[in-house]
């Protein structure tokens, strides 16, 4: 074994935030994002060198405003539904108003939960 054999992979990470995160919440469920950087397509899995957990939220349903895309940030849901309604015919105040019921109608669709991002 040549002495570069011998450094570490920087792939074990500790599992004491997600851990915690577990043990603290463990009604929540877990979300995984992984990065475009997670799997070059040479193999079917692929470790990742960088992981990160934290509580956030989700937007759990099938909506419209931007079908590509998971939300978990409500003000960059709000900014994508704005832009999705901007050929909205009205005033601004009216504009301010669509958007705030129509903001209301996805509340019960915001579930808590456990986000791990892994990426390389």
């Amino acid at each position: 074994m040549n002495d570069c054999e011998k450094k570490k992979t920087g792939l074990l990470h500790s599992t004491d935030e997600l851990r915690q995160l577990l043990i603290d919440h463990p009604d929540l469920p877990l979300l995984v994002f992984a990065g475009e950087d997670c799997n070059s397509g040479d193999y079917s899995y692929m470790s990742c060198s960088r992981v990160s957990a934290s509580i956030g939220e989700f937007l759990d349903c099938q909506q419209t405003v931007n079908d590509e895309r998971c939300y978990t940030d409500r003000d960059d849901f709000q900014e994508d539904m704005e832009y999705h309604y901007s050929d909205f015919d009205g005033s601004d105040q009216e504009f301010e108003i669509f958007i705030e019921n129509e903001l209301l109608k996805y509340d019960p669709y915001w579930k808590p939960c456990i986000i791990v991002y892994v990426d390389n």
